[in-house]
């Protein structure tokens, strides 16, 4: 596990419709920061780097996260870019790889102005569809 210093959280739709005995107490999911401690076994990340993932309670000044959840942030990204992009990204990838889209594929993206809907379009030109 990581600690990391929130320097933006971002409020997905998941984070006020799911019922709080489903994920707990805390609010939050999406964050970027830097990171302060690392565990033992995270060989990839160091005390330092600029990160962004997913955390139960990012709306916190610090965020703990399993490495595995938790990606280098790039340079041309601000923070809070970054903190916008798990839960929408994940969730249209899921979606895209579920309607097994590929090569040449057509999508439809209803409500594609939201966060989920503009990953997937993003993602669906990335994975190679040609008519979206």
């Amino acid at each position: 596990e990581m600690l990391v210093k929130v320097k933006s959280a971002a409020i997905n739709p998941v984070d006020y419709k799911l019922p709080r005995f489903v994920i707990g107490p805390v609010f939050g999911l999406d964050f970027s920061g830097i990171v302060e401690e690392i565990g033992d076994n995270v060989t990839n990340f160091k005390v330092g780097d600029a990160v962004y993932g997913h955390a139960h309670g990012s709306l916190a000044e610090k965020a703990v996260s399993s490495a595995n959840k938790i990606a280098k942030k790039t340079d041309d990204l601000t923070f809070s870019e970054a903190a916008a992009l798990p839960v929408a990204y994940v969730t249209a990838l899921q979606g895209l790889r579920l309607g097994k889209v590929t090569e040449g594929s057509s999508v439809l993206i209803i409500g594609a102005s939201g966060g989920c809907g503009i990953a997937a379009i993003q993602l669906a030109k990335a994975m190679g569809a040609k008519r979206i």
